[in-house]
């Protein structure tokens, strides 16, 4: 539950000072619910009740419909191809529409992504990535704290004098650590594949139409 995520988050920061409130604690493990449903997504098996035909609303709350199966509970289990089905944007909202037709009031067994829950009454998030979502949340904070500190001034007395910039260093530091470690749990590489951008000059026409030449073409003899 959420007061177990407090304490994993408040062990990794050891916060003595006090930099941390509560609010910015619970904001942080928030954040790092999403982030951990972005990478690990809650999938959930629900019936729903068909009106018949080849449309059926698409859930609320749901992210995404990973699998449809119809009819229900036939063995082996009747799973519609993913080109037997799509979503389609209609202007009151998202609607799955099927290539077969159902029938009015039977079931329809959809397998769709939730986002996480964790609240003082709900969690669910699998007893062996807790520590992964707590380091995230620390990361968070630790990033926070890094930049709270960037503006701590040196003292002007020479006996007390410490490395106040190493200071924000430091936590930006630990930060880092704590977000690898999130990867490192979950085995997730965080070094996405993105699709590469190339620049490229289009060369633009001559008054004439013709191309534009930056210099002159010898004719051949």
């Amino acid at each position: 539950m959420l007061d177990d995520f407090r304490t994993l988050v408040n062990d990794m920061i050891r916060d003595n000072v006090e930099r941390v409130t509560a609010d910015q604690l619970d904001r942080a493990i928030g954040r790092a619910v999403i982030q951990y449903g972005k990478d690990k997504p809650r999938a959930v098996v629900e019936d729903i009740v068909s009106p018949g035909g080849k449309v059926l609303d698409f859930p609320d709350g749901a992210i995404r419909v990973i699998g449809i199966e119809y009819p229900v509970a036939e063995m082996p289990a009747s799973r519609l191809r993913s080109d037997q089905w799509s979503v389609y944007e209609a202007p009151a909202g998202k609607q799955i529409v099927l290539d077969i037709a159902t029938q009015a009031a039977s079931y329809v067994r959809l397998t769709v992504t939730r986002r996480h829950l964790l609240s003082d009454d709900d969690d669910t998030i699998p007893d062996t990535d807790q520590e992964a979502v707590a380091s995230y949340a620390a990361a968070i904070l630790f990033d926070q704290i890094s930049a709270d500190t960037s503006g701590d001034g040196s003292p002007t007395i020479a006996a007390d004098a410490v490395n106040h910039q190493a200071k924000p260093d430091n936590f930006a530091k630990r930060a880092e650590r704590l977000r690898q470690r999130y990867y490192d749990l979950l085995g997730i590489d965080p070094k996405r594949v993105q699709a590469a951008s190339v620049n490229v000059t289009v060369p633009m026409a001559s008054t004439t139409g013709g191309p534009r030449l930056l210099h002159h073409r010898r004719r051949p003899r």
